[in-house]
């Protein structure tokens, strides 16, 4: 079948034809309708993930963790034709967590990932899948539900944030997150979602990003409810205003320091949600801000990965925001590119275009 490989930790990907023995010969065919493209993708491409790895036994490894398929044969619950999501994570069937279906929280650390680490991910033609790994997609949605596997890792994020906040009242008097302000540092695919999420669970939130917002930013934020903020001067004009957030999410996939310096505007009793990696630098603290950070009781704690119960939560949320904001859903997915367009594809895969929200390849 055709797929895109990569070989990590070497740099590159290539459009082939391979022959991939079925991974579970008990399970359900699946024919791949598209996949999404995320900076995970971008940064096995390039070789810059650490964690990227082959399964074992090969010298390649399919890329994708994003997919949509349409099922080729009835299953126990679903049926004949029905559009699914695979779940990307699979866990070591050792520790109580991944036994349990959360993965997420994997004790031993041996947890595979489709497309990342140890698993063929689902930029191919065709997978062989269980149904207890299959997420049902709405119709009504089709054309956005690629968007339902990183907003399910928003989802967990929320989930944990909210469980954090369980060490004191953090409702307001109403019973709602109405009067709890939010930051969410970074305006790309992952930080326009979450902006989304926390405005739909009722937050006030502000989007912050170190230049201003484009056209189409603009048109999402306002629709939303969302105030924007230029943070060029590095916080600098947030500490002057006074403006100060219950909780903080670093989505920018900057510098290292962006989490440190994001620490000062928090609130005491806050939260900063750490999503993803920083590229490069240093988060300094001293014993001055250590000390600060334990006087006022600021959480600090790292976001990551949903699992079944949060994608299928992401799919009702999508539903909800093509009710609520439909404007907004049509200006997520920015680009289509075919399979068969090999130079649009190697492009997508090798970096991000401007404006870009989010990039499906269909098949």
């Amino acid at each position: 079948m055709k797929a895109i490989v990569v070989r990590p930790p070497s740099t590159g990907a290539e459009i082939t034809d391979i022959e991939i023995k079925p991974e579970k010969l008990d399970g359900l065919s699946i024919k791949i309708l598209e996949n999404g493209v995320c900076g995970t993708d971008r940064e096995i491409v390039k070789g810059l993930m650490g964690e990227a790895a082959c399964p074992p036994g090969d010298r390649y490894m399919v890329l994708g963790h994003e997919a949509i398929g349409i099922l080729e044969e009835d299953g126990k619950y679903l049926k004949k034709g029905d559009i699914v999501m695979p779940v990307n994570r699979r866990g070591c069937g050792k520790c109580l967590n991944c036994l349990c279906g959360r993965p997420d929280f994997c004790e031993t650390g041996e947890f595979i990932e489709a497309g990342i680490s140890g698993m063929h991910g689902f930029m191919r033609e065709k997978i062989i899948d269980y149904e207890e790994f299959l997420v049902p997609v709405p119709k009504e949605i089709r054309d956005i539900a690629i968007l339902a596997q990183p907003l399910s890792d928003l989802e967990k994020s929320f989930d944990e944030i909210v469980s954090v906040q369980r060490r004191m009242i953090w409702t307001c008097k109403d019973g709602t997150y109405n009067c709890r302000k939010a930051l969410v540092v970074g305006t790309g695919p992952i930080g326009i979602l979450m902006g989304l999420l926390l405005r739909s669970n009722g937050l006030m939130v502000y989007m912050a990003n170190k230049r201003e917002p484009t056209e189409k930013e603009s048109k999402i934020f306002q629709t939303a409810g969302i105030e924007y903020i230029n943070t060029e001067d590095d916080f600098s004009g947030v500490l002057m205003s006074g403006l100060r957030f219950d909780l903080i999410f670093e989505a920018s996939g900057g510098t290292a320091d962006i989490a440190a310096k994001s620490l000062k505007i928090l609130k005491n009793n806050g939260v900063l949600g750490i999503f993803g990696f920083s590229s490069t630098g240093h988060a300094e603290l001293s014993s001055e801000d250590l000390q600060k950070l334990v006087y006022r009781s600021i959480a600090v704690v790292g976001l990551i990965n949903g699992q079944k119960p949060h994608f299928q939560r992401a799919m009702l949320r999508l539903s909800e925001w093509n009710t609520i904001w439909p404007e907004i859903m049509k200006e997520l997915i920015t680009k289509t590119v075919n399979i068969n367009d090999k130079v649009s594809v190697m492009k997508v895969l090798e970096s991000k275009g401007p404006g870009e929200i989010k990039v499906k390849i269909t098949w």
